[in-house]
């Protein structure tokens, strides 16, 4: 019986959430308190245990945004990432495809180390007007960003911190290497979807490839960034900074450091190899802008905590254990149907969203052993995929929804098939190497 109220509270803060009634920065620390106190856990113990404990669980998650999100200012503010998007444009030349995939390439490449709506916004309001002026559809334009962002970020530190945490997949030790080689097979087959997805799409939209003067050509005559921040289209950028988003991911993969340092070393060498004698200015604007990019993602992962540690109380795992022990995934074909068929649930903060009422569901797979660690992380880094394009309540998908004037619901629905191949491609990959 208590199992089953738990399943109400669940599903009545994912109604809230999706009805956008409630915003998810409210709805999961509600939702915290809602379960500890079905289950009778006193007052006193849900403020210590789980308001007061739970908003520090995260602590290492939501530092790993902030130090992402100051990565990405030390870019913007340095002109590096303005330097590797105008590279990436010229190489194309006149060839309008060339380009749009030069700009997918570029833009995946940054989001392995930025995080945080600053980056996007920086990132897409470069990028989003050279596709359009290139003839590209909007929607279109849209969606490509969205799609080069996905396939980027299955390698942020951020991204995997977090999950880790969820899945208590060696938190305190190196990334365990079989997460790396997954994510490489996931690298492969999103980057093989994607691929005949543009062509097809390009191709299907009667793409006329006719060049206005867009806000990119504007920014390049010297003008300002949408954002309000001065551009740095003058500014000469020496060749060797265009590393940087790199330093972080060779500091954090090949000699194992944790994501804090390995940002940190990104951004000084940013600084330093454009403007070492403006460092201390630099790096301490970044840090101050990069609290305020990742202010929104380190409270959401603070209410996150707060419901991890409600659903590790005793009694709570007592009650769901029987019942997420009853979903079929005693076999490698179970498992990639019903995280394959299921992954739409992943949208509006959904059963199967790491950042929505999904943090539950996969908290409890993970306490109750129905699943290897390595498994439930494949699984969930395939889902993820579903709810970094598809997902309406997405920072990311809003702000590109609204700079190419389209409805956010359009993107979804153009990119929804396509990310379900993408997801069943990953979970098959994850039952071939951690269940047969």
């Amino acid at each position: 019986m208590l199992g089953f109220l738990l399943l109400i509270v669940f599903a009545v803060f994912a109604y809230l959430m999706f009805a956008r009634i409630l915003p998810a920065l409210l709805a999961i620390p509600m939702m915290a308190v809602a379960v500890a106190a079905l289950v009778g856990l006193p007052f006193r113990n849900i403020l210590s245990d789980i308001i007061a404990a739970g908003s520090t669980r995260l602590a290492a998650a939501y530092i790993a945004v902030f130090a992402g999100a100051m990565l990405g200012r030390v870019m913007i503010g340095t002109g590096i990432a303005e330097g590797i998007i105008k590279r990436a444009a010229e190489f194309g030349g006149e060839r309008p495809m060339i380009v749009a995939g030069a700009l997918m390439i570029v833009t995946a490449l940054l989001f392995t180390s930025l995080t945080g709506l600053g980056a996007i916004i920086m990132v897409g309001s470069l990028v989003l007007p050279v596709m359009m002026s290139l003839g590209l559809p909007r929607k279109l334009a849209g969606v490509l960003f969205l799609l080069a962002f996905a396939t980027g970020f299955i390698f942020n530190p951020a991204l995997l911190r977090i999950l880790r945490e969820v899945v208590q997949l060696a938190p305190n030790a190196p990334l365990p290497a079989e997460v790396g080689r997954f994510g490489v097979g996931l690298l492969v087959i999103t980057t093989i979807v994607i691929t005949i997805y543009a062509v097809i799409e390009s191709r299907r939209s009667a793409t006329s490839f006719w060049a206005v003067k867009t806000k990119g050509e504007v920014l390049a005559d010297g003008g300002s960034q949408p954002n309000g921040t001065s551009s740095t289209a003058n500014r000469r950028v020496p060749f060797i900074s265009f590393l940087t988003p790199f330093v972080p991911l060779v500091l954090f993969y090949f000699f194992g450091w944790s994501e804090l340092p390995a940002f940190l070393g990104g951004a000084l060498f940013g600084v330093l190899t454009t403007s070492a004698r403006n460092s201390v200015k630099q790096l301490s604007a970044a840090v101050v802008r990069g609290v305020e990019d990742g202010a929104p993602a380190a409270i959401l992962l603070i209410g996150i905590g707060m419901l991890l540690n409600a659903l590790n109380l005793p009694a709570v795992k007592g009650a769901l254990a029987p019942i997420v022990t009853a979903i079929p995934l005693d076999s490698p074909i179970s498992y990639v149907l019903f995280f394959g068929l299921l992954s739409p649930l992943a949208l509006y903060r959904g059963p199967l969203n790491p950042f929505g009422v999904g943090i539950g569901v996969f908290s409890i797979m993970n306490t109750a052993g129905v699943l290897p660690a390595l498994a439930l992380m494949a699984a969930i880094m395939s889902v993820v995929q579903v709810q970094n394009v598809c997902d309406p309540t997405n920072t990311q998908n809003v702000w590109v929804a609204n700079y190419t004037g389209v409805r956010v619901e359009e993107i979804t629905k153009a990119t929804l098939l396509t990310m379900m191949i993408i997801c069943f491609g990953g979970l098959i990959l994850g039952a071939w190497m951690f269940l047969i």
